[in-house]
Formats: structure tokens, C-alpha cells, sequence
């Protein structure tokens, strides 16, 4: 599976888009990593999500559901999230927004490795968002 939308999207005209379908999920966290990788000069939060129900997919045409995604949420400037999501945790519940990047376009990081998962891009504004513990953060 490719990258990139089936079709051309608002969000694509971003700077941080990748061109990809447009996820909206509802899962479970699975995994919280330790610490923020500052990853091209901006940190971010990681963490691992199964999901559940997938509430939109816009551009795409694979069934995501039942797969564990990579998250990282940017961080600590304008153009991702103020500050960390405070007390994440494993089995809690949590619906976010984002690009999707399939496995065949994911790249290995640090905490993404052995296996690579696919990964949900630009979870902040002004394309994506979390939702946990009844706080929205965009």
C-alpha cells in the first residue's frame, strides 16, 4: 500500500503533509514509551495505539482496523502541541486524528523498530488532534 491518498485532500496543502489518507481512530493505548525523542529539531511524545474503531479514513482504501499504530505527537512550539499529554497510560481509551502511513512508507526510528508499525503523522494542528481522558488537544 502506498503513501500517498487515493485523492487530493485539504490537509495536503500543509507544509507537514504527507499526502496521505486522513485517519480518525478510537483505540486503546498499548504501549507508552519512556521519554520525547527530539526528532528534526522538535520533540515528540510516542506511544502505540491497537485500533479499535475507525470513525473516518478519507483518501484511503485499506481496512486499518485491528492494527496497532506508531503515534508521535509533536510538542513544544507553534506548530505541534503546547506541552506533553499528561499521564498517558496503557489499556486507556483514546481517539486521535491524522495522516496514516502505511508500513511500506513508515521509516524505522527509535522507538518504531522491530517491527516497524505503521504510523498516525501530524496528530496536531491544524490537521489532527488526540482526544484523551475527555481533554482534546489539537
Amino acid at each position: 500500500m502506498s503513501n500517498r491518498a487515493n485523492k487530493i485532500l485539504p490537509h495536503h496543502r500543509f507544509s507537514h503533509s504527507l499526502g496521505a489518507p486522513l485517519a480518525r481512530v478510537q483505540g486503546e493505548i498499548a504501549h507508552v514509551f519512556e521519554a520525547p525523542e527530539n526528532h528534526h529539531g522538535a520533540n515528540h511524545q510516542h506511544f502505540t495505539v491497537k485500533i479499535e474503531t475507525v470513525l473516518k479514513f478519507d483518501g484511503g482504501d485499506a481496512d486499518i482496523s485491528g492494527q496497532t499504530v506508531f503515534i508521535a505527537v509533536r510538542f513544544g512550539d507553534n506548530e505541534g502541541l503546547d506541552h506533553e499529554i499528561p499521564d498517558l497510560k496503557a489499556g486507556e481509551p483514546i481517539e486521535l486524528q491524522g495522516e496514516y502511513i502505511s508500513i511500506a512508507s513508515a521509516y524505522p526510528t527509535e522507538d518504531n523498530s522491530n517491527p516497524v508499525l505503521p504510523v498516525l503523522h501530524f496528530t496536531h494542528h491544524p490537521v489532527g488532534y488526540v482526544l484523551y481522558e475527555g481533554v482534546h488537544y489539537s
